[in-house]
């Protein structure tokens, strides 16, 4: 094919956002056929992001939304932060966000799900990869059926979710508090229950063999040792944390008769 029709070209740049000179090449290797043409840009995207594939991707954005009682949250990675501010990126991430939402099983993790899902949601992001010049991936998904409040901070770098159940009218204000303290203080843990018992042994050891050389009496020490470990899991306790919106009382003050957590979720890029 010599030449090429301009009024397919237009049709094909519109429907594809493919610079120009791709999708003229597109329609001259497909011999003017517009469906083939898309097939053709689509191979170049695929391969045009297996080479951009180790490049490292340190910035993107976070979304994560309610859908009838299921917590649906993706994280789109790309190399700069001016990508993220592309309407094409904008539109990638809405597109795999609601693909995601098809999906009928929880899981945690892109491990879990299946390969052709999966090649399906990749095949979305070559396109982008191809139309932009970017690495840009999916780099993480969940869905977890279960009642959440879910908090996203401005920017779409951190979302904080709290999977709870509400025991009183103000659980989901409560909820929100505390969604907003787990995006602001990024904890670890939900309670010291929750503390791996080696970690909790560990600091309790090295705690009591500096506070052992005071030569303070055995019933003091055990006293001083618990409270230094209080202090010291506070910081990243969820609920022994010092609320953000009133530091005089703690997290668990909050919670208490209020709801029941379950778990949290700091998803963050």
């Amino acid at each position: 094919m010599s030449s090429v029709d301009m009024n397919l070209l237009k049709k094909l740049r519109d429907t594809s956002f493919a610079p120009l000179k791709d999708c003229k090449e597109a329609l001259v290797e497909s011999n003017g056929d517009f469906d083939a043409a898309m097939e053709w840009l689509k191979k170049k995207w695929a391969s045009q992001a297996a080479k951009k594939a180790d490049r490292e991707t340190n910035e993107g954005i976070v979304k994560v939304v309610n859908d009838n009682n299921r917590v649906v949250g993706i994280k789109v990675a790309c190399e700069t932060d001016f990508v993220t501010k592309n309407d094409l990126f904008i539109d990638l991430t809405n597109r795999l966000l609601e693909e995601v939402k098809k999906y009928d099983k929880d899981f945690s993790s892109l491990d879990q799900v299946d390969e052709n899902t999966k090649q399906s949601w990749d095949a979305l992001v070559h396109e982008t990869v191809g139309k932009i010049g970017e690495n840009i991936k999916l780099d993480d998904a969940f869905i977890r059926t279960e009642n959440a409040f879910v908090y996203t901070h401005p920017g779409d770098k951190i979302v904080a979710v709290v999977y709870y159940k509400s025991l009183s009218d103000n659980a989901e204000e409560v909820a929100k508090n505390i969604a907003l303290q787990i995006a602001a203080m990024n904890p670890e843990y939900l309670s010291m229950d929750t503390v791996p018992a080696d970690k909790v042994s560990q600091a309790k050891e090295a705690i009591s063999a500096e506070v052992a050389a005071s030569g303070k009496p055995a019933e003091i020490i055990e006293k001083i040792v618990a409270g230094r470990l209080d202090k010291e899991f506070s910081d990243f306790v969820l609920l022994e944390q010092s609320a953000i919106w009133d530091d005089s009382k703690k997290v668990k003050d909050f919670a208490q008769g209020n709801l029941e957590i379950a778990d949290f979720q700091r998803f963050a890029i």
